[in-house]
């Protein structure tokens, strides 16, 4: 790779050399071009994750922070340029002696005219995105490519599935201890029908409120071991309604960059200054915090108890003690560590052996290990108190259904009385984890948890993988670019209580076939 010489006067030379250097550094496969100031960034093939690195080593560097909103701009090298040189020297002017760009002054009108409305604004089927969307569909399918997504289950019995009449082992669900089928689950469900109907039909503050909901209220806090605990009909609606609800300008939100995007959506909502830090890496918070905390009212750190790409998880001990030196809030969402980490399923907490009451604001769902649909929140009494009564997916949303309540509250005492569930759980997953390995398969930074990425390193072959899977019957979902890194691409699974030692081998000997065929046969 060369790069353009720059002058040794140019006032923004250091700044413009550190910026190629970083680019380059981070390439992931080396540079077939030289690298300008107007350089794009995705043409020399920083994903989203690697920008971040670029950027914090530059923070390091010039000793400055880039701003969450700034972020979502730079896509050139000269972005970063200028970025840096504000920062560094908010008198600078701009950096047009770099490279200038060419302008057109404005031209003069003496007369307005009418514009005509371009039909893509505002008919819908001529959006611009839906267009090219269907675009992208069209192209996979012209050239051979099955459509894993929006797979028709068309009978669900445990661990397998029936789609177009075949029976299939499925690894896309989250029901990791088994219950969404228990009859005791069922039968709860149906006599909360029988009781109460279909639908809370009201918001709780307003008349959706039932016997069933309160003690299911009263279960999960007395589970988590926290002083209360309030269920609301939306997992994703707790995250993005409660930031907002919460925190605004004054504050400010750190989040893992691999949060799952409610709690992205919910920071943008409230309006504080927010940004994302490297992949459980708390050096980072830490140095960080003790740079910017006195600039800030309140200062939350948001984490996964497990992470549903990598199926990893935070150090949780480390966080507590930077969270308490730094007088900062811990908002951990434990969607996929409830019913899943710990001897008796209680969580990230009980992994570690840490009081619950340390995490600030404690988030999860009863979509996943509790066999029903919906979410919670959890903490303080005082606390959860003013989250029922005040934020709006508690108020402005129609409470949980009599039947998903009663559903999660009867999977609840289940799991209390049946803690093997969870051994057995840990127990397939570490098998299915141990023999992928043997096998010479990426399972990533994947360890203690049900969810085991096989990281292909490419979306088209995942595709291709995920297809033949299929074909043998098995069903494991591809997770391609942008929602991992092109080089992270892969096939996921969720393990579940209820497979068997016999379908994990099975299934890890197909996964071993899939990655040693030339071709894949169409399902």
């Amino acid at each position: 790779m060369t790069m353009r010489p720059i002058s040794s006067d140019d006032p923004s030379a250091t700044i413009t050399q550190a910026v190629f250097d970083e680019v380059r550094r981070a390439a992931p496969n080396g540079l077939n071009f030289d690298l300008t100031i107007d350089s794009s960034l995705e043409d020399a093939g920083l994903d989203s994750l690697t920008r971040m690195h670029v950027v914090n080593c530059l923070e390091e560097a010039f000793h400055i922070r880039f701003t969450e909103d700034s972020l979502y701009n730079i896509e050139t090298c000269r972005d970063l340029v200028e970025y840096i040189a504000a920062k560094t020297a908010p008198q600078a002017t701009s950096l047009a002696a770099v490279a200038p760009v060419a302008t057109t002054p404005p031209r003069k009108t003496e007369v307005a005219v009418a514009r005509s409305i371009s039909p893509e604004c505002y008919d819908v089927e001529q959006f611009p995105e839906c267009v090219a969307f269907a675009q992208r569909l069209a192209g996979s399918a012209a050239v051979g490519l099955v459509n894993p997504f929006f797979r028709v289950k068309q009978r669900v019995d445990r661990t397998t599935v029936q789609i177009a009449g075949r029976d299939i082992i499925s690894y896309t669900s989250f029901d990791y201890l088994g219950m969404a089928r228990d009859p005791r689950v069922a039968a709860a469900a149906k006599a909360a029908i029988d009781c109460l109907g279909t639908s809370a039909s009201a918001s709780r503050l307003v008349g959706g409120n039932n016997p069933i909901i309160e003690k299911l209220d009263e279960t999960l806090a007395s589970f988590l071991g926290v002083e209360a605990a309030v269920t609301l009909p939306s997992g994703y609606g707790v995250n993005a309604s409660v930031f907002g609800h919460l925190f605004s300008s004054d504050d400010f939100i750190l989040y893992d960059e691999l949060a799952h995007n409610s709690i992205i959506q919910g920071s943008m909502l409230s309006q504080a200054s927010r940004r994302a830090f490297p992949h459980n890496d708390f050096d980072f918070v830490d140095k960080l915090l003790g740079e910017i905390r006195n600039d800030f009212r309140r200062v939350v750190i948001a984490v996964e108890g497990v992470y549903s790409m990598d199926g990893d998880y935070p150090d949780l001990p480390r966080l507590v003690e930077i969270k308490r030196r730094h007088q900062a809030l811990l908002y951990i969402d434990e969607a996929h560590s409830l019913g899943v980490m710990g001897p008796s399923g209680r969580g990230i907490f009980e992994h570690f052996g840490v009081d619950p009451c340390e995490g600030d604001l404690g988030m999860g769902t009863i979509s996943k290990a509790l066999a029903s649909g919906g979410g919670f929140l959890a903490g303080r009494k005082s606390f959860v108190q003013y989250i029922k009564y005040t934020t709006p997916a508690s108020v402005f949303a129609t409470g949980l259904s009599p039947a998903n309540a009663a559903a999660s509250l009867a999977a609840l005492e289940i799991l209390e009385k049946e803690p093997e569930r969870v051994a057995r759980l840990q127990n397939r997953s570490e098998l299915f984890l141990r023999l992928a390995q043997q096998h010479g398969l990426d399972t990533g930074p994947s360890g203690g948890t049900p969810i085991i990425p096989i990281v292909v390193g490419d979306s088209m072959r995942s595709l291709a993988i995920s297809a033949a899977l299929l074909h043998r019957g098995i069903d494991a979902q591809p997770i391609l670019y942008p929602a991992v890194p092109e080089s992270k691409a892969r096939v996921r699974f969720f393990i579940t209580a209820e497979h068997t030692e016999q379908q994990i081998v099975q299934t890890i000997a197909a996964l071993a076939e899939c990655f040693g065929a030339r071709e894949f046969p169409a399902l």
